[in-house]
């Protein structure tokens, strides 16, 4: 816990500005536990999660990164025997896959409160840069150094991310702009330590019609050729089959949304035989293109 006066600072102005989206006086408390502020937004998932007496949950398995943010109370995770204090106004990144001891501990009106934003995937604009130099170890650390910038990105992703089940494109952008300023944090790695193969699939997806190469993608990650394809075989997950996945998942998309006939879907997924590419997806989606398409416009 940081007793910097200019923490404290940053701390008070992040709860003003997220105190919208917290349990305030005059409104009516939440049962205990997780609520999902984002039923309706696919994709994306925000949480608050409250109770009124202290708890220790023990052997709790985190299953994707999250960014936390408590707003009333204070956390406390423990990692074997090493442990770390939270209080309102910090925030933290919990590791996806990570087993951890937690204690929450009500504040003196009796609230314990977070916001939980789970980071299931990269936004691509994050997704495509550069593999992140390897980060010096301090032990259990999953505190983030607040920043003015960064209380000003969290307040607006939160805000978005809770509120507006309309903008999907909108709140990746917030999202964006708050792991990019995460990017130099050492706590916050784990947010990034996304398999390559899932990299390589959502830059195809961002610019479908290039014509992309190990060359090309080795030069977008900043990275050998050579190291790329020995780190895919490494992980098994081919070149060759990483690409024609993410084409196939073109094609697909683009039949399900109806804005492509089966002869362009089929060379979106970089096949010039149609009978070929009909196979194949069949193969992988149990239906015909003809058969998806036809579903979509019914």
């Amino acid at each position: 816990m940081d007793s910097n006066p200019e923490t404290a600072r940053l701390r008070r102005q992040l709860l003003d500005r997220l105190r919208p989206l917290a349990t305030a006086p005059g409104r009516p408390r939440k049962d205990p536990g997780l609520h999902n502020f984002t039923r309706k937004q696919a994709g994306r998932q925000v949480f608050t999660y409250c109770c009124f007496a202290a708890e220790r949950l023990a052997q709790v398995v985190i299953g994707r990164p999250l960014i936390g943010i408590v707003l009333s109370g204070e956390k406390e995770f423990w990692l074997g025997d090493q442990s770390q204090r939270f209080v309102a106004g910090d925030v933290f990144v919990s590791p996806g896959g990570a087993t951890l001891d937690v204690v929450n501990i009500p504040n003196a009106r009796g609230l314990y409160e977070s916001l939980l934003v789970e980071v299931a995937s990269l936004p691509p604009s994050i997704a495509q840069l550069p593999d992140l130099p390897p980060a010096p170890r301090k032990g259990f650390d999953i505190g983030v150094t607040l920043t003015a910038d960064l209380v000003d990105a969290l307040a607006h992703a939160a805000t978005t991310l809770a509120t507006s089940s309309h903008a999907a494109l909108l709140g990746e952008h917030r999202l964006a702009e708050v792991l990019m300023l995460l990017r130099a944090d050492p706590a916050a790695r784990p947010l990034f330590d996304v398999p390559l193969a899932d990299r390589i699939r959502w830059m195809v997806s961002a610019e479908p019609t290039r014509r992309w190469t190990a060359d090309a993608l080795a030069k977008r990650l900043a990275m050998g050729a050579s190291t790329l394809r020995r780190r895919l075989t490494a992980d098994g997950t081919p070149l060759r089959a990483v690409l024609a996945a993410a084409r196939m998942h073109i094609a697909q998309d683009l039949l399900t949304r109806g804005d492509a006939s089966v002869t362009a879907a089929a060379e979106a997924a970089g096949y010039s035989s149609r009978s070929h590419f009909t196979r194949r997806f069949r193969s992988v989606y149990g239906s015909t293109p003809g058969e998806r398409r036809l579903r979509r416009a019914v």
